[in-house]
């Protein structure tokens, strides 16, 4: 969101960001960025409604963009008059069980009658509020989330054998796949960089114990420099069970490293198998290891998907192609 409101403001739509306090207020600061913090967890939701409304009517915007579920819905009770679209990032819907998806199926659905326009994050995400919403397809474009490319160093050969992942440590984030795969035959090679924090990492710890590779396993905790993490590593596992997008794919990719990928949700869109990345049955760890060792084995492979990962970011998930997307549907909305 960070991203996209800085893209927005220097293509010269006038921006207000409204969020809860916390540090995207802090960057939006940073960056020169007008912010209101007003709280949304819990109890708070009720009031952010009614705060989200004063706060329009003094700036009075022609065209309001709410990001996911709990901002959609204090717009929604608000009552605005001003032009309304909607993104749909579903990261804690996406992947979260059917019967909390059916607790919320209203809030959804009142969000696809009252919105001008919805964005999806993926395909997969579109296809999901229409299918399983029932949000008029006609309602909905998709714009993929865009970064700010890392360096990208492209590889003639593999350094080594060494994999990384980088995630909230999370059960839906599949990094006890990752694990698991350095104790599959073809993983026995294969060492571990796992980047992030999160419920799940004394688990892990403990599973690459009862695994017996946790030698092979370095947890190294939160990551500030994501270009240093990748540029350590040969080749970037995203094993996560259900996925709305992939950040981190992209960011690998941007980098230049080789990305194996669960074949869920937004990430084969992303890595467009086999031409920039490679795409694995999801809960496999012997699918992970075993294509990993292949494309490792294959320089002409490797230092293909090398170059191709960079030009497929840049033309596809970069920063400026998603605030040039969204801002043509703006002006749509706006029409």
């Amino acid at each position: 969101m960070l991203t996209l409101a800085t893209g927005l403001r220097d293509a010269g739509w006038p921006v207000l960001v409204i969020c809860p306090p916390g540090p995207l207020q802090g960057r939006c600061r940073d960056a020169a960025i007008p912010s209101w913090a007003v709280p949304m967890g819990g109890a708070d939701l009720a009031l952010a409604s009614i705060r989200v409304r004063h706060l329009v009517r003094r700036w009075q915007p022609q065209l309001v963009h709410s990001h996911g579920l709990r901002a959609g819905t204090a717009v929604s009770r608000a009552g605005l008059a001003a032009r309304w679209v909607h993104t749909h990032h579903l990261d804690g819907w996406f992947t979260s069980s059917r019967l909390r998806m059916e607790a919320h199926r209203r809030e959804l659905r009142r969000l696809g009658r009252r919105t001008d326009l919805q964005i999806a994050v993926s395909t997969a995400v579109a296809d999901f509020v229409t299918a399983e919403v029932g949000v008029a397809a006609l309602k909905v474009r998709t714009v993929p989330n865009g970064i700010n490319p890392l360096r990208a160093r492209l590889r003639q050969r593999p350094s080594g054998s060494t994999v990384g992942t980088l995630a909230r440590l999370t059960d839906t984030k599949g990094i006890d796949l990752a694990v698991m795969a350095l104790a599959t035959p073809a993983g026995h090679g294969l060492s571990l960089r796992v980047g992030g924090v999160g419920p799940e990492l004394g688990n892990l710890i403990d599973l690459a114990a009862a695994m017996q590779v946790e030698g092979r396993v370095h947890f190294v905790g939160e990551v500030e420099d994501r270009q240093r993490f990748f540029d350590a590593c040969d080749v970037v596992w995203v094993p996560s069970r259900a996925e709305p997008f992939g950040l981190v794919a992209c960011e690998a990719m941007s980098a230049g490293v080789p990305v194996v990928a669960s074949r869920v949700g937004g990430l084969p869109e992303i890595l467009d198998p086999p031409n920039a990345g490679a795409c694995v049955a999801p809960a496999n760890p012997a699918a992970l290891a075993s294509v990993t060792t292949a494309i490792l084995s294959d320089s002409e492979r490797y230092r293909r998907l090398s170059a191709a990962g960079p030009e497929r970011v840049m033309k596809q998930f970069s920063a400026a192609v998603m605030v040039a997307r969204t801002g043509d549907i703006y002006r749509e909305a706006l029409a």
